[in-house]
């Protein structure tokens, strides 16, 4: 199966149900009637499903060791810290811009009064 960072599908469902009934529950907690329940009832199901997916699994808790050959790239190494580097700068010029150019106070010149 595939694995993202050693994490199988399966907690990616169990993420998606929970974000999706945290997401209902918030958007009806100011509903009115009885569809302001359905708050409740969708983290009781999803509850229910959690208990239902770690309970019974489909596949072995350890894998198979696999005896192909990997092959690594230790290029990526130095791709990340490129990334990291370009990262950072461009987070610094962009709180340099904020503070140089759209947070400058611009300060109100008095009018002159006409005297009439």
């Amino acid at each position: 199966m595939a694995r993202v960072l050693g994490i199988g599908e399966g907690l990616f469902v169990l993420a998606f149900i929970w974000v999706l009934c945290l997401i209902l529950c918030i958007a009806l907690t100011r509903a009115q009637g009885s569809i302001s329940n359905l708050g409740p009832l969708a983290i009781l199901l999803a509850g229910f499903l959690t208990v239902v997916l770690v309970f019974i699994p489909r596949e072995p808790e350890v894998a198979a060791p696999d005896e192909s050959v990997k092959i690594y790239d230790y290029s990526v190494i130095y791709r990340f810290g490129l990334i990291s580097v370009i990262s950072l700068f461009l987070i610094i010029g962009f709180v340099l811009y904020l503070t140089q150019y759209l947070m400058v106070p611009v300060l109100a010149k008095p009018i002159r009064r006409l005297r009439g």
